[in-house]
């Protein structure tokens, strides 16, 4: 029978748990970096160095398959003696938070959620998902 003493296994429990479990179970440990400890020029530096990833459309696959029209809203199906359901989706953007003008120009993309054209456009720039549901904006060509 193995005898452990109250002190080593406290020991041991300690290298198990926390920063000792890190230790023991990651073999890429060396190739970790700190940004804790990183001063607010060696993050600039640590971001020069990795670059900037692109997760958006290009100009020319929005232009091609954002579908456009222009806004107007259906006054023919308004009762004004009833509320509208509360999970009625408000005429907004969702992305600048406007209500939708007579003749704004409204872009839709793949999933069916419309948006102002220029407020979807510049979103998917910049990220090539639908701001609602996340699915694919556009279809990106390869």
């Amino acid at each position: 029978m193995v005898e452990v003493h109250l002190e080593e296994f406290q020991e041991m429990a300690n290298l198990v748990q926390g920063a000792g479990q890190d230790v023991l179970s990651d073999p890429h440990r060396e190739l970790r970096l700190d940004i804790e400890g990183m001063s607010y020029e060696d993050l600039l530096a640590l971001g020069e160095r990795i670059g900037n990833v692109n997760t958006g459309a290009s100009e020319e696959i929005i232009t091609s398959q954002l579908k456009t029209k222009l806004y107007t809203p259906n006054f023919l199906s308004i009762d004004l003696n009833e509320l509208p359901p509360e999970d009625h989706e408000s005429d907004t953007c969702i992305i600048c938070q406007d209500e939708f003008k007579y003749r704004d120009n409204i872009g839709t993309i793949q999933c069916g959620h419309e948006f102002h054209a220029d407020c979807i456009s510049e979103w998917l720039r910049l990220k090539n998902e639908c701001p609602i549901c996340k699915l694919e904006g556009v279809t990106k060509k390869d």
